[in-house]
């Protein structure tokens, strides 16, 4: 049993991935990059255009379910990489197919959801666990490169998270270990610091006739990020809500009372910013209650 827990946690593991998507593809680059022997992956849709881009980024075959049996039940690391409302029914169906071993790990990279989501794997003896890059994964070509750099939040059976730890460190990564009744929270938190940005680019490209769209908004967005890199928060916020400009925010939202939508992102922004400009220092104690009274009434700031 030492022996088998050694090559389990050594960087040449034998590796399966299920979800050859975007994910996949850069785990099976980055695990291959280290050392892994990533056997094959499988595929949920026949001719899936993921499927191809994971093959031809990766070089590792794509099998049907009914193919890999052998490969996957042989593997010490089994990858799943799926949507969240997939997780618990693949890991069924491994069991269900007899792919999984005692000894294996079933690691799923779900950001929400903690390893229980593996808990049938678990019965079968497998040590289940998660591991989840907090990073975006826009296109397959990204490959092991997208895990450089990064966080990376780990969360499980304490052999997974001592293997994974090993593992994000060789990709380059940041690994942290994350309480299971602490992932909903943190990937609310992720959700708004990636998703939401492209929301809230959106809103703001449409309010303005800007030259080239969205893209004249870019090197704004950049300036703050590094500023926020730089300087750190609250230091990094500028604006009128840190200058204390009370009449600047009320023309902003009169201007977009016809729009709600934008309307309520800027005044859901704006209550968040008062906070942040107070403890900068750009605003004192009685201007911050006056704008979150303001801000937090009926009018809604109007």
């Amino acid at each position: 049993m030492a022996d088998h827990e050694e090559s389990i946690n050594s960087l040449s593991s034998v590796m399966a991935i299920v979800g050859p998507g975007r994910v996949g593809t850069a785990l099976a680059c980055a695990c291959k990059a280290m050392g892994a022997d990533v056997v094959c992956a499988l595929q949920r849709d026949e001719g899936s255009h993921h499927a191809s881009r994971f093959r031809q980024a990766t070089g590792v075959p794509v099998l049907k379910w009914s193919d890999a049996a052998s490969q996957v039940r042989a593997a010490d690391v089994i990858w799943v990489t799926v949507p969240d409302r997939e997780i618990s029914n693949v890991a069924a169906r491994l069991c269900e197919l007899d792919m999984i071993r005692p000894g294996q790990m079933i690691i799923h990279t779900s950001g929400a959801l903690a390893s229980t989501a593996l808990a049938v794997a678990a019965d079968r003896g497998a040590r289940v666990g998660s591991v989840h890059p907090l990073q975006t994964f826009a296109d397959h070509a990204d490959g092991a490169k997208a895990l450089t750099g990064i966080a990376i939040a780990v969360e499980g059976h304490p052999d997974v998270v001592q293997a994974a730890f090993a593992w994000a460190r060789h990709w380059g990564g940041h690994p942290f270990l994350l309480a299971a009744q602490d992932k909903v929270a943190y990937h609310a938190a992720a959700v708004l610091a990636s998703n939401a940005l492209v929301a809230l680019l959106a809103t703001a490209a449409r309010l303005a006739p800007l030259p080239d769209g969205v893209r004249s908004l870019l090197p704004l967005v950049r300036g703050t990020i590094e500023n926020v890199d730089r300087l750190g928060i609250p230091q990094a916020l500028t604006g009128p809500i840190e200058r204390g400009d009370v009449s600047t925010v009320a023309k902003h939202l009169a201007a977009l009372v016809s729009d709600p939508q934008a309307h309520a992102v800027y005044l859901a922004l704006a209550r968040a910013t008062v906070p942040i400009a107070h403890a900068k220092g750009g605003i004192g104690d009685e201007q911050a209650d006056e704008f979150t009274q303001w801000l937090g009434s009926e009018t809604g700031g109007v």
